[in-house]
């Protein structure tokens, strides 16, 4: 017996013209191929003829799904048909090129009344030459059932839904009887702290009479329970009393400093002075809350005092601590001031010269000097580690060692740094862990030249000329305790030829770390493109519009580290 696939290949094999010959003489239509085609052909079916590259055959199920006529379909290339009505198109036009014997298909089928998903199965036809070039694509409209799962599936969602929100109910209702039970006890703690608390409280109802008052009320003040519960708290003592709100033992008790002259409908903190029942005055810090009713009107009022009288004697003398500290501090800034030479030594051998200099705080720990040499000047600046007051005196050591070692050197750049390292080692090398130490840029100017000749240690020699910065590295490092390391470069002394109009900038390295509000450092990149773009400015106008732009750019921000910066013109 036939099967229904040889069945299936009977009846779609070509007539001796080519054409399909259902039924003809050439193919007489067997009678369970009449039965298999009723069953199979309202399903859509169409066959692909991969060797003529068209469709050659389509069951009345599918014209109908599509609404076409087979004269339309043969005019369609198996390719464009499958790209124009099927989607995804991919998988079936991979089964199509690589010859796919079988393979399954499921997406959606475009049809005049709209997308219908569609599930189907995709075969290779044998052919009476067999070279296998047709192929069968048959599919079912499954759109009703995806349908129908889409709703169960919806169901499904909505009744989890319900059951987690019964669920969450029934975890809100445990979660509240817990926390009623921790409601209580915290109730019943609170009740037994309070009357053993530490600090004075008392309950007063709308008019101010004495309803409640802890033990330590009673301890501290004087007054025991029984003596003022009942009584309108201005009853209490002729004399003054925790009974008014005084703002020190100067102040007198009048009606508006009364307690009952501040019930307001919200807390408030503040501190008074208050007397107990012997006259000691004390500082108190008084929390007065109101206690509401269902309506929001005040029935009562809860008081509580803080003796904080130590505490403001504490803080008196460190007030009194503070004054000598600033009071110190400016004087040590007075000080230091007076080691840093005015703007005019510079004058003396440049055109024009500006200094800038802002610690980060009333000292600093950048510093710099101008020495008159044989021949010219001799311009030193340094960027000591830290700021502050210790950074302070490591800029006056330092600025005291190199008045000593220019008298002893002279112009000689690289004695006076030899010396300067060998003697920051030799008092400062026996510290455990520290690192005291500065950068530093030495400058020799002979204006006569004009020449200038550079050691710099950490710090750059920067030189605008027609617009644009040239800069003269030194080594990197720092004169310090640690910087007798093998590996750090030898200083070299470094001769630059310059002529009229050249400027030269000398900086600490608060100048380009200065942040801004985002955490962004000013940078080396701006201030250079900042000293190109205003070249063209007075000397003096450029540095004050470069004060006012690291100010803009610190907008929010707190000053990074002392800041310094010479700047010469030629």
């Amino acid at each position: 017996m036939a099967s229904a696939y040889e069945l299936l290949s009977q009846l779609l094999r070509p007539a001796s013209d080519g054409s399909r010959a259902l039924g003809s003489a050439e193919m007489p239509l067997d009678p369970r191929l009449a039965d298999l085609m009723a069953k199979f052909f309202p399903t859509p079916v169409f066959v692909l003829d991969k060797s003529r590259d068209r469709i050659v055959w389509a069951s009345p199920g599918g014209l109908m799904l599509l609404n076409v006529e087979g004269k339309q379909l043969q005019k369609m290339s198996p390719v464009s048909f499958l790209e124009a009505y099927f989607t995804p198109a991919e998988p079936l036009l991979r089964l199509y090129t690589q010859g796919a014997q079988e393979g399954l298909f499921q997406g959606q089928v475009h049809t005049p009344q709209g997308p219908r998903a569609v599930q189907g199965f995709w075969v290779r036809l044998p052919s009476e030459k067999g070279d296998g070039y047709e192929f069968m694509l048959s599919f079912q409209d499954v759109t009703e059932v995806e349908a129908l799962k889409q709703e169960l599936l919806q169901y499904a969602e909505e009744l989890e839904q319900q059951v987690e929100a019964a669920q969450a109910l029934a975890t809100q209702k445990d979660a509240l009887l817990r926390e009623l039970q921790q409601q209580a006890e915290k109730l019943r703690l609170l009740a037994t702290a309070t009357a053993y608390s530490n600090m004075m409280k008392f309950i007063l109802d709308a008019e101010g009479r004495v309803v409640w008052v802890n033990r330590t009320f009673e301890q501290a003040s004087g007054w025991r329970a029984e003596e003022i519960v009942g009584k309108h708290i201005s009853e209490v003592s002729d004399s003054p009393s925790f009974a008014h709100l005084l703002r020190g033992p100067q102040d007198k008790p009048r009606p508006e400093t009364l307690v009952t002259a501040h019930f307001v409908r919200a807390p408030f903190t503040e501190e008074i002075y208050a007397y107990d029942r012997q006259g000691r005055g004390y500082w108190m810090l008084l929390t007065l809350a109101p206690i509401l009713d269902e309506t929001g009107q005040a029935t009562h009022y809860l008081g509580a005092f803080l003796n904080i009288t130590r505490h403001k004697e504490r803080e008196e003398q460190l007030r009194r601590q503070q004054d000598e500290l600033e009071a110190s501090l400016r004087y040590a800034q007075r000080i230091q001031q007076r080691f840093w030479p005015e703007v005019g030594a510079l004058r003396k051998y440049f055109s024009d010269a500006v200094v800038w200099n802002q610690p980060q705080g009333q000292v600093g720990g950048d510093f710099y000097q101008v020495f008159p040499v044989e021949g010219g000047v001799l311009v030193a600046m340094g960027d000591g580690t830290g700021h502050g007051v210790p950074a302070a005196l490591l800029a006056i050591y330092a600025t005291t060692l190199l008045r000593r070692l220019v008298r002893e050197y002279g112009a000689d750049l690289l004695k006076v740094y030899t010396s300067l390292q060998t003697d920051i080692e030799e008092v400062f090398g026996g510290a455990q862990g520290a690192r005291e130490g500065f950068e530093l840029a030495l400058l020799y100017y002979e204006p006569k030249a004009p020449r200038a000749s550079y050691l710099g240690v950490g710090r750059p020699l920067w030189v605008l000329r027609s617009g644009e910065i040239y800069p003269v590295s030194g080594i990197k490092g720092d004169v310090s305790t640690t910087a007798l390391d093998s590996s750090k470069a030898d200083p070299v002394v470094q001769s630059l030829g310059l002529q009229p109009g050249d400027r030269l900038y000398l900086f600490s390295d608060g100048v380009t770390d200065q942040l801004n509000a985002e955490g962004k450092r000013f940078s080396q990149t701006r201030l250079k493109s900042f000293l190109q773009t205003n070249a063209y400015l007075p000397l003096e106008e450029q540095v004050s519009l470069l004060r006012q732009a690291l100010i803009h750019w610190a907008t929010g921000t707190a000053q990074t580290d002392d800041m310094l910066l010479l700047a010469m013109q030629v």
